[in-house]
């Protein structure tokens, strides 16, 4: 195995010169200098939900489905007790920790946005419908920056499921973030990342002029690099997952070659479930470290399906910006 910072430079090499730390810590801030606080909180507090745009209906109904469908997947695959503490990692304004304490899970959020911890304690707190602990949103939702920082000494060592949801390609160092996110795991605890495109080639443009624009990295990882920086940070052990997401009609393509359309969204994205040690994953994942069922060849013409259903992320900020501005806002 490489060293870490051979890793690192392949990792980064395509990268445009940024701070990247100070625009993940100060990604509001772009959003403060266009629209007001009552905007951009409207856009956080409601997330995942979000009002369907009329400037692009098809894609802001997309980006909600696939909000709902990672959710519903994560919960359904985990199969955590009621009470079972659950990290979720890069939080954001916290809505996917708010869901699972609406749950009965013991969730937590961190972020190294302080603008993003301030809305989420402040979702938490307006919502009386939530598994109520002793702990307050100061200690529900905390500032982390998880490239420098261990994990606090009380969280350290303590979580069922630790879950990435669209973050891990944030990250400069994501082998010293990963690092320091599998401490934080219980015996047996696994890491969930959901990241939505297995990168094949160099990064894309719509990616660039993001991260160009905004000094957030949004560069997806190829799955071997993926691998390795995994292995580097404790977590060997990974299982690969697809998703089947929405109503199929019996008479349509996708129905009658479902194990093409599996296959394929295996391997277009990089969700996966990893652990220190086999029997973790094998727990969720009972035929993880069995030969495989050779797969099938995918016809030509769906190879690339993963990436035309993949949410642009340059996408996610023009939409982003629609919703903010209202009907008939310039961009």
């Amino acid at each position: 195995m490489r060293t870490k910072a051979e890793l690192l430079a392949e990792l980064n090499q395509d990268l445009p010169d940024r701070d990247w730390r100070r625009g993940a810590q100060d990604y509001l801030k772009f959003f403060f200098e266009k629209y007001s606080q009552g905007q951009i909180e409207e856009f956080v507090f409601t997330r995942p939900l979000g009002q369907i745009t009329p400037e692009d209906p098809v894609g802001a109904i997309t980006e909600t489905a696939g909000y709902l469908h990672n959710f519903a997947s994560s919960i359904q695959l985990l199969q955590l007790k009621r009470g079972a503490r659950v990290l979720d990692v890069a939080c954001g304004g916290g809505w996917f920790a708010h869901w699972m304490r609406k749950l009965g899970y013991d969730a937590y959020g961190m972020d190294i946005s302080s603008d993003f911890i301030a809305m989420a304690r402040q979702r938490l707190q307006a919502d009386p419908y939530v598994f109520r602990t002793t702990e307050s949103p100061e200690s529900i939702f905390r500032v982390q920056d998880f490239e420098t920082d261990r994990l606090p000494d009380d969280l350290r060592g303590s979580f069922d499921a630790i879950v990435l949801e669209s973050c891990l390609h944030h990250f400069f160092d994501p082998v010293a973030a990963m690092t320091h996110i599998a401490e934080g795991l219980a015996p047996g605890g696994v890491v969930l990342v959901l990241e939505g495109e297995n990168r094949q080639g160099p990064i894309r443009d719509e990616y660039m002029q993001v991260m160009l624009e905004t000094a957030t990295l949004e560069r997806p990882y190829p799955r071997i690099l993926l691998r390795e920086l995994l292995e580097h940070a404790g977590l060997p052990h990974v299982e690969f997952l697809g998703a089947l997401k929405g109503y199929f009609a019996e008479s349509a393509w996708v129905s009658q070659h479902m194990t093409l359309h599996l296959a394929d969204s295996i391997a277009g994205s990089n969700i996966c479930v990893c652990g220190r040690d086999a029997a973790s994953v094998q727990r969720l994942v009972p035929s993880y470290g069995l030969a495989p069922v050779p797969a099938a060849p995918v016809p030509a013409p769906r190879r690339n399906l993963s990436q035309r259903v993949a949410l642009s992320l340059a996408w996610r900020l023009r939409t982003l910006c629609l919703k903010l501005a209202g009907p008939g806002a310039p961009l």
